[in-house]
Formats: C-alpha cells, sequence, structure tokens
C-alpha cells in the first residue's frame, strides 16, 4: 500500500511538472489551435473537406502528442537524474522501479490530457468543414472562442495571483473545449439540418483512441531512453523508430517470412499502420471494440519491453 501511495504521488507530480512547463502548453497550443483553423485553411477543395480535414487534423494530434512525449521524458526524467534532484526523491523510501514508472505513468497521464483536448478540436474541425459549400460557423465560433478565451482567463489568473500562467491556460483549454462541443451539439448543422447524435463523426473517436495507444508506446520509449540520453537523443531515436514503425509493413512486411533478420526487425519496430485506422472511417465501418482490445494488448505488450529496460538501467544508474 506505501508503494502504491508513492507511485500515485510521484505520478502525480509528474503530470503537474509536464503541464506546467511553456513547451507543453506551447505545441498543445500550436496543434489544437492549428486543428481548429484547419476548416478555414483547407475548406472549399471540391468534395474531399471533410476528409482532408479530418485527415489533417489527426495526423497534427499525433505529431503533437509525439513531440510532448518525448519532450516530457526528456524534461521530466532525464534532466532530473543529470542535476541530482532525483536523488532527493530516492533518498526516501522509494524504489527506483517505483520511481521510474510512475514518471512514465505521469507523462502517460499528461498525454491523456492532450489527447482529450485535440480530439475534442478534431470533432469541432471536421464538424465546421463538413460541407464544400459553407463552413459551419456553429461549430467553429464556439470552438475559436473557447480558445482564445482559455488564455485570456489564464493571463488574467496569473494575474491576479501569480499562479503558473501555462498550467491554468492548459487545463481551461481543456475544460472550455467541451463547452464548445456541448454548444455546437445542441446546434442542428445548417445544410443536412443533422441534429444530436447525428451532427458529429463521433468515430473519430476510436481511432484517436488508437492513436493515443502509439502514443503511449513512443513515452515508454523515450522514458527508457532518458534514463540514459539527453533530451536530442531521445527526440531522434524515439522519432527514428515511429518514423520506421510507420512504414515497417512496406519496407519489412513482404521480407517476413523470408528473412529472420527481417521478421526481428518488424517485431521490434512499433506496428503505428495497425492503428493508424483512418480508413475505417472513409468506408464507415465501425472499428470493433474487440480490435481496440487486441490494440490495447498489442500497446501495453510493446510498452512493457522499454519499461523493463528501463527499470534495469534506472538500477544501475548513478545518482548523485
Amino acid at each position: 500500500m506505501p508503494g502504491l501511495l508513492q507511485f500515485i504521488a510521484i505520478a502525480r507530480l509528474t503530470l503537474i511538472e509536464a503541464i506546467r512547463r511553456p513547451v507543453f502548453l506551447l505545441i498543445s497550443l500550436v496543434c489544437i489551435g492549428g486543428i481548429l483553423l484547419m476548416p478555414l485553411l483547407l475548406n472549399y477543395t471540391l468534395g474531399d473537406s471533410a476528409r482532408i480535414i479530418r485527415d489533417s487534423a489527426l495526423a497534427l494530434y499525433f505529431l503533437g502528442g509525439w513531440l510532448l512525449a518525448a519532450l516530457a521524458a526528456g524534461e521530466t526524467l532525464s534532466r532530473e537524474l543529470r542535476r541530482g534532484t532525483a536523488a532527493t526523491i530516492l533518498a526516501k523510501p522509494v524504489s527506483r522501479a517505483t520511481f521510474f514508472l510512475a514518471k512514465a505513468a505521469g507523462i502517460a497521464a499528461a498525454l491523456l490530457l492532450y489527447t482529450l483536448a485535440a480530439l475534442t478540436a478534431v470533432l469541432l474541425a471536421v464538424r465546421a468543414g463538413a460541407s464544400d459549400l459553407q463552413l459551419d460557423w456553429t461549430a467553429a465560433r464556439p470552438a475559436l472562442l473557447a480558445l482564445a478565451a482559455a488564455l485570456a482567463l489564464a493571463g488574467a489568473w496569473n494575474h491576479r495571483t501569480r499562479r503558473p500562467f501555462t498550467s491554468a491556460a492548459f487545463l481551461l483549454m481543456l475544460l472550455l473545449l467541451p463547452v464548445a462541443l456541448a454548444i455546437a451539439a445542441c446546434t442542428p448543422t445548417p445544410l443536412e439540418n443533422l441534429t444530436f447524435p447525428h451532427n458529429f463523426s463521433w468515430e473519430i473517436l476510436r481511432v484517436g483512441l488508437l492513436l493515443y495507444l502509439g502514443l503511449g508506446m513512443a513515452a515508454a520509449l523515450a522514458t527508457a531512453l532518458a534514463t540514459r540520453l539527453t533530451l536530442t537523443p531521445v527526440l531522434l531515436v524515439t522519432a527514428t523508430f515511429f518514423i520506421l514503425g510507420l512504414m515497417s509493413d512496406s519496407l519489412l512486411g513482404p521480407h517476413v517470412t523470408h528473412s529472420r533478420l527481417a521478421l526481428a526487425a518488424y517485431t521490434l519496430l512499433p506496428n503505428i499502420q495497425a492503428l493508424w485506422l483512418l480508413d475505417a472511417l472513409d468506408t464507415a465501418q465501425s472499428i470493433p471494440a474487440a480490435y481496440l482490445a487486441t490494440a490495447a494488448a498489442y500497446a501495453a505488450t510493446w510498452a512493457a519491453v522499454p519499461l523493463t529496460l528501463g527499470v534495469a538501467a534506472c538500477q544501475k544508474l548513478e545518482i548523485t
């Protein structure tokens, strides 16, 4: 029981520390703001605006999440280990395994909050740009106002209380975007006159959940690498793994039956293509719950390997 309480406390502190960093807010703001502005930039595309906005928004969400995973691991773990601040915690009766795994859990929790805000923005953006004939301002206006209000209120809060602006802005954005979604949900779409729940593409949430599993894998790898590497190598190695993982089906798939080396590389790399099911949205097919469960099991199994190696590396690390 004490170990569980220690785990929760360290994970909570890691979550708070992650969202308080200016780079976390900056990347989240750029990605979520870019998603919400896509209907204004990519509308009127001869029948493909909704698909282009959706695919671009989900790609931007995943890219931002990968950057946040690598940066959070590098800043919250790597720098603590190298500056000696981790020694303060480990001087108490806290095992290194608990410390490391709690750090990974805190980073995954921060990514989950980012995912909730980003997927809400994707739903609003796809609704706003669903028609090639006109922009749906009943979805776009509340979303953009929510983003502006989050920054304005966080600035006022910081001015009055001197509390951190970054975490306040992020949490307000996380709170106000669902409010904007609820306002848009109560309004029928302008052309088709669709009402709730048919006025949103809710299947996007299942695709987003699969992509979050990929971000969890990235967080596990980045956290393990952060025990030995500094921030820049963590970014580069994580990027290399996941870029190759996106291409693994085309690069290695045809050779796995003939080459043991190709099979080993295919097994080692994260199979992001299995999580990138945007085609299911094009065919209006629902992703089965069994597939989600299988994908979650695969992501957990894959992530367990770098986490286990990270625990071993943390045990042998000299911390002063």
